[in-house]
């Protein structure tokens, strides 16, 4: 039901020249607590491991974008656009949440959620138009490396929370080394593995080989990654980073045969997705809730103006590439829960903290993710790079 309902959704939402996305959501959404009641935020947590297979293909897609002849001319660029836009956000949401709340834990912490980019949606939008060139590959970049600085933004500002919360000083060296420690192991890992892969692999002919080969050492890498609490993305986008700069052709095949086997990965996850929002959650988002979408949005496009300015990016990649950035997803409530379980050891304010913002995350993460694809498409369709990846999918 779920890939028929996905499916359905998807093609209903392209007649109104919606990216597909938005309909593999909105079939979660039927089929959730708002409507159908056949999924719900416990039932879809049961399919995590179908989570981390998509998230996994999806950071080895990135990964393979990224060669080094790709990224002539944009490295600069990159390196200013990926602080800038999470630092924004994060300012942005954090000074407005406590200007309307006085709230300093929830000002902190809706801060480190905002920088947050989920990178599921955007791929799928830049995967299903085809695009290519210098603003494109910019967003590749960006949502794979964006969850670096948000690793940092995440393991800084929750002790600061907490701190707040029990009036106790924080160990500043704990808190930065272990975030930096997680990012360096992830890549770490990720690099070793592709480089492992890349001897076997490239004695495989067959595409039905390749394609097996390489899932099994992207569930490895993905497997190993969640057994050691390291970045899923980072890891596997590491991987494919080592392969493609070392076996270009070699990589491509191997994105080229996942692009076509993840296709019902990719509608699961979404629906999934989907099916973990409640649209009763939406009045309960209130000013705050209105205030995080417009700040975190002005945030990443601004802060992505910035920082391709600085970085004297292409004029297209300054003006456009911030907006491929509103997605937020399953990263922002995954995020949420993990605040949750961690504030509920603080008592009964820690709890109370920790509810509302699982609440205000998940009513402005229904907007967000309906929201944020459409504007990945008018990115890359303003930018003129939609279709140039090769003839589109029929």
């Amino acid at each position: 039901m779920v890939l028929i309902l996905g499916l359905c959704g998807a093609k209903g939402i392209k007649a109104l020249r919606f990216p597909q996305v938005v309909g593999y959501v909105l079939a979660g959404v039927i089929l959730g607590p708002s409507i159908l009641k056949l999924l719900s935020l416990e039932k879809a947590g049961r399919y995590d491991v179908l989570s981390f297979v998509a998230l996994g293909i999806i950071g080895f897609i990135i990964g393979s974008e990224l060669a080094l002849r790709n990224l002539r001319g944009l490295g600069k660029a990159i390196a200013w656009i990926v602080p800038m836009e999470a630092g924004w956000a994060l300012l942005l949401v954090g000074l407005g949440s406590y200007l309307l709340t006085r709230n300093a834990p929830l000002s902190v912490l809706l801060g480190a959620l905002a920088s947050a980019t989920a990178p599921a949606g955007t791929v799928d939008v830049l995967q299903e138009y085809r695009a290519k060139g210098p603003v494109t590959t910019t967003l590749y970049a960006i949502v794979g490396l964006d969850d670096a600085f948000a690793l940092m933004a995440y393991g800084f500002c929750l002790p600061l929370a907490e701190s707040m919360l029990v009036k106790m000083p924080m160990n500043l060296m704990t808190v930065l080394v272990k975030p930096l420690e997680e990012i360096a192991l992830s890549i770490g890992l990720g690099a070793l593995i592709g480089a492992i892969a890349l001897l076997p692999a490239g004695r495989l002919r067959l595409r039905s080989e390749i394609l097996a080969f390489s899932l099994g050492m992207i569930f490895l890498a993905s497997g190993l990654a969640v057994k050691f609490h390291l970045s899923l993305i980072l890891t596997t986008m590491s991987m494919a980073v080592v392969m493609v700069n070392l076996r270009y052709r070699l990589c491509r095949r191997i994105a080229e045969a996942l692009n076509e086997f993840a296709v019902p990965i990719y509608i699961c996850f979404f629906v999934l997705v989907g099916g973990r929002l409640n649209i009763a959650l939406l009045p309960k988002m209130g000013v705050i809730g209105l205030a995080y979408i417009a700040l975190r949005e002005a945030g990443k496009y601004f802060g992505t103006y910035l920082g391709a300015t600085l970085g004297k990016a292409d004029e297209k990649v300054r003006r456009y590439a911030g907006f491929g950035l509103f997605s937020q997803a399953g990263v922002a409530i995954g995020v949420a829960l993990s605040i949750y379980h961690e504030l509920s050891r603080l008592g009964e304010a820690g709890v109370e903290l920790g509810r509302y913002i699982i609440t205000l995350i998940t009513a402005t993460t229904l907007v967000v993710q309906l929201i944020g694809p459409p504007f990945v498409k008018l990115a890359i369709v303003k930018s003129g790079e939609a279709g140039k990846g090769g003839k589109p999918e029929e």
